[in-house]
């Protein structure tokens, strides 16, 4: 299907997934186009450093000569358009064969040995972090993750061998497209209400993606997660090999927390983080990350369990990891001030997410005031978790509450930013409602005057702030 000089057509094609294949396409020798809305996404520059240029929606880019047409979620799913898409509903009159995006990345990935990166929270930086470690070793990979690679400056890779390491999404129950070698679970944290209906759902998705491992197959995951350990235990039913990692001891993979350190050379954050990990009470592996948080030796602990269970060189993997220099919209540092404030952006938009940010801000910067400014995602998300978000700002000194970001796949909802405020305030002594932009720069003003830390946090546009 994805053959050299195939014609092939991407609806929606600035969505950070989209773009990664399309580059993935591109670089493999097919003749790529595709299509999105007129606003700028920081994916515009990496589909323009591809020879990739998008057009805007039009049932006209659907020309006679394209054989593939594959299609954002947004905008086409089970059969069906969603919303009034044009192109898509032109590609359905004239019988073009569609894919979404995630059956698109399913075919691919049956030309290689696929290691899929799924949970709750941490795949993207896990599978970035994994992507790089194995080019360091010498491993080529192609690469699909969900943010930009810093050192790569794109979202994806394209190497020469069979490994694919992919970032595998489970909404709409996405990652069943994919039967990977190796399985790698995060988390698993009730989230997209407006699919999974139960928390019970949720997990039985995570279940399924089990069953989808390949025949000989490992599935690695954080034991500390009573959800993870439970599909742990199912894997490990089904004959497949399961490797634990986590700070219990309990653990196959036992890690440590060994404390943050400031280091001004370092750009992204400005800080050390040591760690250490031991395999089954053997040599203890000392590791550096260049960001704070617990949750970041976690994702490091991932990718050294992945390591060790395919044979490659652990203390490579180790040096790799140290050199390691981030992801977009990760604890990412946008600005700083002579006063000592510092602007921080992350993509942090669920309350588990929030918690860990402001805890990892917390620890690196003890002497500073924390001031977080939250702009909630999706209705349905705010809704189903209102108060597990109006206790997720614990460690920060103020926050400011924007209004709900809404995305394509919903407009509207019974919750908003001024209802998750309420709520917040039942909980935290600093919380302000920002109505719209302008009072949202404003709050952001008046905090950088202080010495502070001020954490931009959410999935929507929060980072524009800075503009």
């Amino acid at each position: 299907m994805f053959s050299k000089g195939t014609k092939v057509h991407l609806i929606g094609i600035k969505g950070v997934g989209m773009t990664a294949l399309a580059q993935i396409l591109k670089q493999r020798g097919l003749e790529v186009s595709g299509s999105d809305t007129k606003d700028k996404f920081f994916t515009d520059k990496v589909l323009k450093s591809s020879g990739i240029k998008p057009k805007v929606f039009s049932e006209k880019n659907i020309t006679k000569n394209i054989d593939v047409v594959i299609s954002s979620g947004a905008y086409y799913f089970s059969g069906r358009a969603m919303g009034d898409n044009l192109e898509v509903k032109e590609v359905l009159k004239r019988g073009i064969k569609i894919l979404t995006y995630p059956q698109a990345v399913g075919e691919l990935s049956k030309e290689y040995k696929t290691i899929a990166v799924a949970g709750s929270h941490g795949k993207s930086t896990i599978t970035a972090m994994l992507g790089w470690a194995a080019q360091r070793i010498g491993k080529d990979p192609t690469v699909i993750a969900g943010t930009r690679i810093n050192a790569w400056k794109a979202n994806a890779r394209v190497g020469k061998s069979n490994l694919l390491i992919l970032e595998a999404d489970e909404y709409r129950e996405a990652f069943l497209n994919y039967s990977p070698n190796v399985l790698i679970i995060t988390s698993i944290d009730y989230d997209h209400p407006d699919y999974y209906k139960t928390p019970a759902l949720y997990y039985r998705a995570f279940k399924k993606m089990v069953d989808r491992v390949e025949k000989g197959g490992v599935v690695i995951g954080f034991g500390d997660d009573v959800e993870v350990a439970n599909l742990l235990s199912y894997a490990k039913g089904k004959k497949l090999k399961t490797v634990k990692y986590g700070f219990s001891k309990r653990s196959d993979l036992v890690l440590e927390n060994e404390g943050v350190f400031h280091d001004k050379h370092i750009r992204q954050a400005q800080c050390k983080q040591l760690f250490h990990g031991l395999f089954n009470k053997g040599k203890k592996l000392r590791g550096v990350l260049k960001f704070p948080g617990k949750h970041q030796i976690a994702n490091a602990g991932a990718v050294l369990a992945t390591a060790k269970s395919l044979k490659w060189p652990v203390y490579r993997t180790l040096d790799a990891l140290k050199e390691f220099s981030g992801t977009a919209r990760r604890f990412e540092v946008l600005r700083k001030y002579k006063n000592g404030a510092i602007v921080i952006d992350d993509y942090a938009h669920h309350p588990t997410a929030i918690k860990k940010t402001l805890e990892a801000a917390r620890s690196l910067y003890p002497k500073k005031k924390i001031i977080a400014i939250f702009q909630p995602h999706m209705f349905s998300r705010t809704e189903a978790l209102l108060e597990d978000f109006a206790t997720a700002f614990s460690d920060a000194d103020e926050v400011g509450i924007m209004e709900i970001y809404a995305s394509a796949r919903e407009k509207s909802g019974k919750v908003s930013g001024r209802t998750l405020t309420a709520h917040a305030k039942e909980h935290h002594r600093f919380v302000n409602y920002l109505k719209n932009s302008a009072e949202a720069k404003k709050f952001l003003n008046l905090a950088t005057k202080k010495d502070a830390a001020v954490l931009l946090m959410g999935a929507g546009d929060v980072y524009k702030l800075t503009a």
